[in-house]
């Protein structure tokens, strides 16, 4: 990607307006320097549409749309375009609503009855603790950690209440097939009768090189939010998970700028905790680059000087992802250093050992769910699909160009 190769200024002279104003307005409180370099930006702001539908889908709006209303004089944004951001902005409000229906119905109906092992993270659970205002955080889904033995009777009971599964396809209570997906899948994406996305985690990280699954929860900490109590991450596990999982998706939404920003409000935040916990995880490094990325997007201009190599990266990567979308995402996503990796310089000699080449090679060879829905197999003759499926991948390869997912 020639493109990954322009200085930091020069990216930063390419981003549009509406961008630049929209990575000053992604963390919960502004400084009043910040607040005057918005007010600038919002004069010179040449179309309101794309700056509201930039926000939109940067998962942003009703956070911009509140900073906005409070930064913005008589006149300068378009009356239609309010309009467009409350009415946007009270959609994120009615799907977080329904989130967090699905959360406690999750909690109360399944988890706490059948005493199942688990904990929230990232999305609602995350903007239920630590955001003032937890409805301006757009949640597109849930996701739930769970130890592996007790995924099965878990997606069994989801799946006997009407939930559809969405990842793998097809994934039905036939008992051998859901045993062969709960072992051949990390995560298993369901539906909600109420049409939200749950994902099922039996681990948090791909390579399982970072963390263990009950080593997490038998950690983990309990709040009451509504009435209810949630099983999470302590704060500083959790800072140091989003930076690993957002680096690797190379920060790419906005909304994730804003989680870091409202962690680090938070009266319970401790930076020498959250660096031992790094630390621990062998993500110094990470955590470093990460915090340099948060500190430099404060400001509107280009930071380059005030930048170690890895925060560098960080930053230019971030904002090419942000200007380029999905495509340059995906694009990026093939440079990968290991399947949680995006970089070298964040990786120890192991995790290179076990680097991405090394990951694709074995997982060419690993079948999932497809197999058994096409080829239903008794579990004594399973084994076969390690010989079956790197031809069916291949296959898929060939007649439709994309890798059998």
């Amino acid at each position: 990607m020639e493109e990954r190769y322009m200085s930091l200024a020069q990216r930063h002279m390419s981003l549009t307006l509406e961008l630049k104003l929209l990575l000053l307005l992604s963390r919960l409180e502004l400084s009043e320097s910040q607040a005057q370099q918005v007010r600038d930006l919002i004069e010179r702001i040449p179309d309101w549409a794309l700056l509201a539908d930039e926000a939109r889908r940067r998962f942003i709006l009703p956070l911009a749309h509140r900073h906005l209303r409070s930064l913005a004089t008589q006149g300068e944004v378009p009356e239609a375009q309010w309009e467009v951001m409350r009415r946007g902005s009270l959609d994120v409000i009615r799907h977080n609503l329904l989130i967090a229906a699905e959360q406690r119905r999750l909690v109360e109906h399944f988890l706490n009855p059948s005493s199942v092992p688990h904990l929230f993270f990232k999305g609602p659970s995350l903007a239920g603790r630590y955001y003032d205002d937890p409805a301006v955080r757009f949640c597109r889904d849930i996701d739930l950690l769970v130890p592996a033995e007790h995924v099965f009777d878990l997606l069994d009971a989801m799946l006997a209440e009407g939930y559809v599964s969405w990842m793998p396809k097809g994934l039905s209570r036939e008992r051998a097939g859901l045993a062969f997906a709960c072992r051949t899948h990390q995560v298993i994406s369901l539906i909600s009768p109420l049409g939200i996305p749950v994902e099922v985690h039996r681990q948090i990280d791909r390579s399982g090189n970072f963390y263990n699954t009950w080593q997490l929860i038998d950690g983990k900490e309990v709040f009451r939010l509504d009435g209810m109590d949630l099983a999470v991450m302590p704060i500083a596990e959790l800072f140091v998970y989003l930076c690993l999982h957002h680096c690797r998706h190379h920060w790419s939404h906005l909304h994730w700028l804003v989680d870091l920003d409202a962690l680090q409000r938070h009266p319970d935040f401790d930076l020498a905790a959250v660096e031992q916990c790094a630390e621990r995880r062998g993500l110094s490094a990470t955590l470093a680059a990460c915090l340099e990325l948060h500190r430099a997007l404060k400001s509107p201009e280009p930071w380059q000087d005030e930048l170690s190599a890895n925060g560098h990266d960080l930053v230019r990567d971030s904002l090419l992802a942000l200007q380029g979308g999905r495509d340059t995402e995906f694009a990026l996503s093939r440079t990968l250093a290991s399947p949680d990796l995006a970089y070298g310089w964040q990786a120890s000699l192991r995790h290179r050992l076990r680097g991405r080449r090394l990951h694709n090679v074995v997982k060419f060879f690993l079948p999932d769910y497809a197999d058994y829905r096409h080829h239903p197999l008794p579990p004594r003759w399973q084994w076969i699909y390690h010989l079956t499926t790197p031809f069916q991948k291949t296959y898929s390869r060939i007649t439709t160009g994309r890798w059998r997912q």
